[in-house]
């Protein structure tokens, strides 16, 4: 089954978002993200979005070379927790442009 477009949309544009919430943090030399704080920062921004669905697209994001994060998994639960996201290089030249990917919807 197809996602909708839709929902596709919806994957890139919050890939976008958490890139440029992890770079304004950076740029602002805060401390780093969890999954949890970015996951409520992403609903107060009206985002309706799992915390499940956000450690799935940071770890797309961290596949696609644009995030580095350190990563624990209960193997009791199976619950994971992401913390220590930091943008790379990589990540920083595509929101500022001098790179593209069309899976990741930067408003900028």
């Amino acid at each position: 089954m197809n996602p909708s477009p839709l929902a596709v949309e919806t994957r890139k544009r919050l890939r976008g978002e958490i890139l440029e919430l992890v770079d304004e943090g950076h740029q602002e030399q805060r401390s780093r993200f969890t999954d949890v704080i970015l996951w409520g920062v992403l609903q107060r921004l009206k985002y309706d979005v799992s915390q499940n669905e956000v450690i799935t697209i940071l770890q797309d994001l961290k596949d696609r070379d644009y995030l580095t994060f350190d990563q624990v998994k209960d193997r009791r639960t199976g619950i994971v927790r992401i913390f220590q996201i930091q943008i790379t290089p990589k990540g920083r030249d595509l929101l500022e442009g001098t790179t593209t990917d069309e899976a990741v919807h930067i408003l900028g």
